[in-house]
């Protein structure tokens, strides 16, 4: 057994020897060799290499440093030349009319005091449905109140009539395209979020210019103006345009200014811990019901929202993004939620990541004119304008620090500053030590 162990040790240190005698890396030659070499010169030639190894270990923990940790940045984008900017999104829902309720109950049927009760689920509420927690089968309240809702609805064409963008007239329906939001079914206009055709985003840029968007509603409706990746929630009105139109003669424009945020190809090799942002194809890790084919912050928090109401009643509200295996709310579902609505309207974050790409539109003016002395064989409608005030000139572009590639160049480079080495140097030794035997 002593025997085979020397023998084992002689080979290791032969081996050695004979890779010092051929490899190309600087002094590994003057340290390891099967030739005699002084012991001074043995010393001083390991100190140095000891000392490279040193130098080498601690550049390189820092440059993957870089890459593992903070491995965003941000920088300004400045070649305007070549953007393309989205035009926003304008979500058109319907408003609340008392006299057209009134007039649908005559036509239904149905009795007077069921007015508060369609009052609230129709049209959203922030505290969804008080009349629920003294709910009168048939007399203050209706089993059958989803089909009511949908019936209850009006159409594309019984809001809008003529629509334009830019000098091009478009059929209105055409491009207002469905949409279930919080405030019930709606019409979207150049929405990347759920569109149901395979028509293109509109974008504005130095070629296209600046055309706006101008509709004539005919019907008391809202207006929203998002970003096009957005759902609309009652979080997008604290960050966009909410406009109440009403149905007397009036006009509305509204002037927004882009601010965008874009992401380099390099992001997408990143981890989303890394990154702190998540890319449009991509769902949060806790978002095990996730409805929506795109991702955005707006759509995440709506997403919370939506599972908050699920934790408190089991059931989530019939406005909401419909999930599978999860029941919408009936008549006691939106009693609890009007029983808990501080708790589900307040405690719903659950720590939903930026988009790694997103634009913000920030409202610069409104004018609203209002005209009332008009005759009554005047079509009374409203007419909406919705531009950009200019094309942006800077974006802000978020990078990855090092990314794969900057990794591997750094190595190399410091392999080769500090002991000459190189992709080939690492396959010399593994040849040298591991494949080619001594002669």
């Amino acid at each position: 057994m002593q025997k085979l162990n020397e023998s084992v040790v002689t080979s290791i240190k032969n081996k050695i020897n004979y890779f010092g005698d051929r490899s190309n890396l600087h002094g590994v030659g003057h340290v390891v060799s099967q030739t005699p070499i002084p012991g001074f010169k043995r010393l001083f030639w390991l100190t140095i290499l000891v000392g490279c190894g040193v130098g080498c270990g601690r550049i390189l923990s820092e440059a993957l440093g870089l890459y593992t940790q903070g491995s965003v940045s941000f920088s300004a984008d400045t070649n305007y030349l070549t953007f393309d900017t989205p035009f926003p999104a304008i979500t058109l829902c319907e408003g609340f009319d008392t006299t057209r309720l009134t007039e649908y109950i005559t036509v239904k049927e149905l009795p007077p005091t069921l007015t508060p009760f369609f009052k609230e689920v129709f049209f959203y509420n922030n505290k969804y449905c008080k009349t629920c927690m003294t709910c009168k089968m048939n007399s203050t309240c209706v089993e059958n109140f989803l089909e009511l809702v949908k019936d209850y609805r009006l159409a594309c064409e019984e809001m809008l009539t003529e629509c334009w963008w830019g000098e091009q007239h478009f059929k209105c329906c055409d491009r207002f395209r469905p949409i279930q939001t919080e405030y019930g079914g709606c019409f979207v206009f150049n929405s990347r979020s759920r569109l149901t055709s395979n028509e293109s985003m509109l974008v504005v840029n130095r070629q296209v210019g600046l055309p706006s968007l101008v509709f004539t509603a005919i019907r008391t409706v809202s207006i929203r103006v998002h970003s096009p990746d957005d759902e609309v929630s009652i979080k997008t009105d604290r960050v966009s345009e909410k406009v109440d139109l009403i149905v007397l003669a009036s006009e509305v424009n509204v002037t927004l200014k882009a601010e965008a945020t874009t992401s380099d190809v390099s992001i997408n090799l990143l981890d989303p811990v890394k990154r702190g942002c998540l890319l449009v194809h991509e769902k949060p890790a806790f978002a095990q019901h996730w409805p929506f084919p795109r991702y955005s912050y707006n759509a995440c928090v709506l997403y919370c929202r939506a599972m908050k109401q699920v934790e408190v009643c089991n059931c989530t509200h019939h406005f909401m993004p419909q999930q599978n295996g999860i029941d919408v709310c009936d008549i006691q579902g939106l009693a609890c939620l009007y029983k808990n609505r501080d708790e589900l309207i307040l405690n719903y974050n659950c720590g939903c990541p930026m988009a790694c790409e997103e634009i913000n539109y920030e409202t610069l003016y409104t004018t609203y004119n209002r005209k009332t002395n008009l005759s009554n064989k005047v079509v009374r409608a409203s007419r909406v304008l919705v531009r950009l005030h200019s094309l942006p000139t800077l974006r802000v572009r978020r990078h990855a620090i090092r990314d794969l590639l900057g990794v591997v160049v750094d190595v190399g480079g410091v392999g080769g500053v500090f002991f000459g080495a190189s992709l080939l140097s690492v396959i010399e030794i593994v040849y040298l030590l591991c494949l080619r035997r001594e002669t």
